[in-house]
């Protein structure tokens, strides 16, 4: 239970009074004020006031981004997972505006163009706001361009930033092999088939793919490299990423934990005028964007 100052009830008092005096009638006699009680927010108006966050996972391909981002889910209910490449999928699949406008790009081989990635992510985003949640983005932005025009709508406040050494990605993705009917994933270092080259279930042939082979693994993290690198310097420059080497997601996720955990410490008080002026601000940019039609409750 939460207490009253006195002053709110002695003004209630004196109000109370004035309305007597207006109607003729004797005030009635000075009385101990007693702290006045309110019950504690429910849990729904608890969510709904805590600060929202925009999290955003760097890290080369095989790096781990899947591993960390599922430990961070199973430990931060409060966060709503955004990968995407998988909501891209979806959007096509369910033929929504937004998957018509983006399978025309798709099969000519373009590159979705980052205004239609930043409505879909928008859209994620309104849900996770009404549901009192904070996002955690997998996948975009990707470079400093699309890092720039996502900030105009979304402020991505916190960001992970996973470095893991090249010739151990190689080794670990070079070490995969496939079940293309199933979509089965093997790996002889540390999840191999019963039967060396079989898959488990059918025993048809393991395949590797093309873009699992060493020298195309090696080009894929050359290219990240050129498109990140900037995109690091940029939220360093906003201060709100942390780097994490390693080699092992079990090693280095404590050390992530830790730092979120630090983290949202920092805005435990419901009551943080920032961040209800920070909701505000991002409500009133979508609105003016034309991204929702209706305000999330703040």
């Amino acid at each position: 239970m939460m207490q009253l100052a006195t002053p709110a009830a002695g003004k209630c008092l004196r109000a109370y009074s004035s309305a007597l005096r207006r109607q003729k009638m004797s005030p009635i006699a000075p009385m101990p004020i007693r702290s006045l009680t309110l019950s504690s927010p429910s849990q729904e108006e608890s969510s709904s006031r805590q600060c929202s966050h925009s999290l955003l996972i760097l890290g080369k391909p095989g790096g781990g981004k899947g591993t960390i981002s599922g430990k961070i889910l199973a430990d931060f209910p409060q966060f709503r997972h955004v990968s995407t490449g998988d909501e891209l999928r979806q959007h096509v699949r369910n033929r929504t505006v937004l998957g018509i406008e983006a399978k025309k790009y798709m099969d000519e081989g373009a590159l979705v163009p980052d205004n239609v990635m930043i409505k879909m992510v928008m859209g994620d985003a309104v849900k996770a706001v009404k549901a009192g949640q904070s996002l955690l983005l997998d996948g975009f932005p990707r470079t400093m361009e699309q890092a720039v025009a996502l900030d105009k709508s979304l402020d991505v406040d916190l960001v992970i930033n996973l470095c893991i050494p090249n010739d151990t990605i190689i080794e670990r993705i070079s070490d995969r092999w496939i079940h293309p009917a199933s979509g089965r994933v093997y790996s002889y270092s540390y999840r191999p088939p019963k039967v060396k080259g079989k898959d488990d279930e059918t025993g048809d042939p393991l395949v590797q793919r093309d873009d699992d082979k060493p020298e195309s693994v090696l080009k894929r993290l050359q290219k990240y490299e050129d498109a990140t690198a900037p995109l690091v310097e940029y939220y360093e420059e906003k201060g709100v990423i942390q780097t994490f080497k390693g080699t092992m997601s079990d090693v280095i996720y404590p050390k992530v934990k830790g730092w979120l955990d630090e983290k949202l410490a920092e805005d435990e008080d419901p009551s943080a005028a920032a961040c209800f002026i920070d909701r505000r601000e991002r409500m009133a940019n979508w609105e003016a964007l034309g991204k929702v039609s209706a305000r999330p409750p703040l």
